[in-house]
């Protein structure tokens, strides 16, 4: 586990109209209880990542209930998997652990980096019953 504890809080004297507007729009007033975006979180260093396995069951004919964006792309390269959405009474659903903007990094053991959107989703259709799911989660990304 690791715990990050604000040394100093910075202001800066004039903040970019652009950023302003961001953090108005993520917090609904500026520098109150003031949180970093979650696409912030892709930036910082893969030893401050929350990995963890999810294992989900299901029965034959359901889903898993999740959906996910990202992916391989050759106009944009390689992107990372993120649960776009999650579906209600569904395995995801029910697990409680896989939430909106949690990045699928591998699916039973198997690296989803360099996959294509094509390649991922027929892998977890395959999957009869039990699927392990690689996530790495990120602070605040409960939506």
């Amino acid at each position: 586990m690791v715990v990050l504890k604000a040394l100093e809080v910075v202001i800066p004297e004039k903040a970019s109209e652009g950023a302003e507007s961001l953090d108005r729009r993520e917090n609904g007033h500026r520098w109150a209880s003031w949180s970093p975006l979650w696409i912030t979180w892709l930036g910082l260093p893969s030893q401050l990542h929350c990995c963890q396995d999810i294992v989900l069951r299901k029965s034959n004919s359901e889903s898993w209930g999740f959906s996910i964006v990202g992916g391989f792309e050759e106009s944009k390269g390689n992107q990372p998997f993120f649960i776009k959405t999650i579906v209600p009474e569904t395995p995801a659903f029910w697990d409680r652990r896989l939430k909106c903007g949690d990045e699928i990094v591998a699916v039973n053991g198997v690296s989803a980096v360099g996959m294509s959107n094509s390649e991922l989703i027929p892998m977890l259709k395959e999957q009869r019953n039990k699927v392990t799911l690689t996530v790495v989660s990120w602070p605040g990304s409960h939506v």
